[in-house]
């Protein structure tokens, strides 16, 4: 359960960041310049409100001076954030590595040094956060109701595809709604 919840902690961490990062690899350099970008586009469509790809919407949103104003300082911010966050996650991923080598682990240390990873990253994130919530906030009625229309539309997808990752589990799982057996076969 605990693996869990760093997993999903860490895509949180890497879905936030991406949220305007997907717009400035677009827009700033091509895949062969920037050997990541790549990765993001795989990522793209996570994010702030389980929307990474945000940037798509850009020219649909058709915004003036001001918003495209607060639209790039938010790609900016999402940048900066990023590459802080993978600085942050540098030394804990030094320690993890040397950990291997030790007879016995520092688990009380390794605690600590994670949490504080964590919370300098929770910080970033809500920056980023901030920021994309000014884009939004600035938006008008029809902006927002085609922004709200793209993150609901990305919402459902993701729900029918946990149903279908529940179905192929089966009821073994907590989560995966119970299915009868099939016809024919005792219980």
């Amino acid at each position: 359960m605990r693996k869990l919840k760093i997993a999903a902690a860490s895509a949180v961490l890497v879905a936030t960041s991406m949220f305007g990062v997907a717009h400035a690899a677009d827009t700033a350099a091509p895949a062969a310049t920037a050997p990541h970008a790549a990765s993001y586009h795989a990522r793209g469509e996570r994010g702030p409100w389980g929307l990474g790809n945000l940037h798509r919407l850009h020219d649909q949103l058709k915004l003036d001076a001001q918003q495209e104003q607060a639209w790039q300082q938010a790609v900016s911010t999402s940048k900066q954030n990023h590459d802080a966050m993978r600085k942050n996650d540098a030394p804990f991923r030094q320690m993890m590595a040397q950990a291997k080598d030790q007879k016995i682990l520092d688990l009380a240390g390794m605690r600590a040094a994670r949490e504080k990873m964590f919370d300098q990253n929770r910080q970033l994130r809500s920056q980023t956060e901030d920021a994309w919530l000014n884009v939004y906030n600035g938006l008008n009625n029809d902006q927002k109701t085609l922004v709200s229309t793209t993150i609901k539309a990305r919402w459902a997808k993701r729900e029918a595809w946990h149903d279908k990752a529940r179905q192929h589990r089966g009821p073994m799982h907590k989560s995966a709604p119970a299915t009868p057996p099939p016809a024919g076969q005792a219980q």
